[in-house]
């Protein structure tokens, strides 16, 4: 912070942050919704020179998506302490978390800035619809956080998984919703709209599960640990399916993991994971993760646009991506949870 001009400094900090890494999922899937409901191209051999042409506005609605996911970033490393982020220092443990917070917030200013001054190229009722469903996606996102945060900071560790994946539906698909949104209203064409917030909500409960699984992977690229979620008491649907299929000494054995437990933070995750592997938790998600990609699939046939129906099919098979590598689960991803004998009535 020393060598930034003070005035300059936020707006410094906050750029930095939005090139420091993560796959850009979010803009990325505005940009080529647009793309495919305008006529497509962009994978064509000339893709480059039409993504090219499209317009600033455009272009910046995508990025908004991007700034309000980084944002929400910032904040959940400080509501959940955590140490790293895409391999580096979190901002909060880099520069304190008042410096933090304002950089949070600088940048969902930012977000709907880059929208809201779009009028003229946009048309007023364009930019009208998509800050409204970027301020939905934005409440909701932390209607589902505030969930997350009432159920971590309880006594009461038991959680089901209905109330996980309820969670999951608030706290991650809203920004899926949102992309694919504002790219289908960019291109003025609302005829899948309902298809695709359901598509969103399978996508990103799917997707969440995934990061349950990673979050047992340690990465050289974002938080450098495994297992911080479930010992710090996050509600995690892991967690849920791990109370569910332990018998009832183990279901307190687990409990007493995360309550005041003097143990040492590598010993504790250990014996969370030899509990999960007894319970068949991993093998569960990853049958969850394939029941949410078969509803998202078969939404997405029956979109109406082919050039869309492709690029659906395409987010399905990229986003939705299993842990691989020595630590993952030797489940297969094809088995449904039909299959294991306790199929749950789990929200469409």
């Amino acid at each position: 912070m020393a060598g930034l001009e003070p005035i300059a400094a936020t707006e410094a900090i906050a750029f930095d942050f939005l090139a420091q890494g993560g796959k850009y999922a979010r803009p990325f899937i505005t940009l080529a919704v647009y793309d495919a409901l305008t006529g497509g191209g962009a994978t064509a051999p000339d893709g480059a020179a039409r993504v090219a042409g499209f317009s600033d506005a455009v272009k910046r609605t995508a990025m908004s998506i991007e700034t309000f996911h980084k944002a929400s970033l910032v904040h959940d490393d400080i509501e959940d302490d955590d140490g790293f982020r895409y391999g580096q220092e979190t901002l909060h443990r880099k520069y304190g978390i008042p410096t933090a917070l304002n950089v949070g917030d600088y940048l969902i200013g930012m977000g709907y800035r880059l929208v809201s001054r779009e009028a003229k190229d946009l048309g007023s009722d364009t930019v009208a619809d998509i800050l409204d469903g970027l301020a939905r996606a934005h409440t909701r996102l932390s209607e589902g956080q505030g969930a997350e945060l009432v159920w971590r900071d309880a006594r009461d560790k038991r959680l089901k998984p209905l109330d996980a994946l309820a969670i999951y539906a608030l706290k991650t698909a809203p920004a899926f919703e949102a992309a694919l949104y504002c790219g289908a209203r960019l291109a003025g064409s609302l005829d899948d709209a309902e298809i695709l917030r359901q598509f969103a909500r399978h996508v990103g409960v799917a997707f969440q599960i995934l990061n349950d699984l990673n979050d047992w992977h340690e990465d050289s690229h974002n938080k450098l640990a495994a297992g911080t979620d479930s010992v710090g008491g996050r509600p995690t649907v892991l967690w849920a399916l791990a109370l569910e299929g332990l018998a009832t000494s183990h279901q307190e054995e687990l409990l007493g993991l995360v309550h005041d437990d003097p143990r040492p933070v590598t010993e504790r995750l250990e014996q969370i994971r030899r509990l999960y592997q007894q319970a068949g938790v991993f093998e569960k998600a990853e049958a969850l993760v394939d029941k949410y990609q078969q509803r998202a699939a078969a939404l997405a046939d029956s979109i109406t646009s082919p050039e869309l129906q492709r690029l659906l099919h395409y987010l399905i098979e990229s986003v939705l991506e299993l842990p691989s590598g020595p630590d993952a689960s030797l489940a297969k991803p094809a088995i449904c949870i039909e299959r294991t004998g306790s199929e749950k009535e789990y929200p469409r």
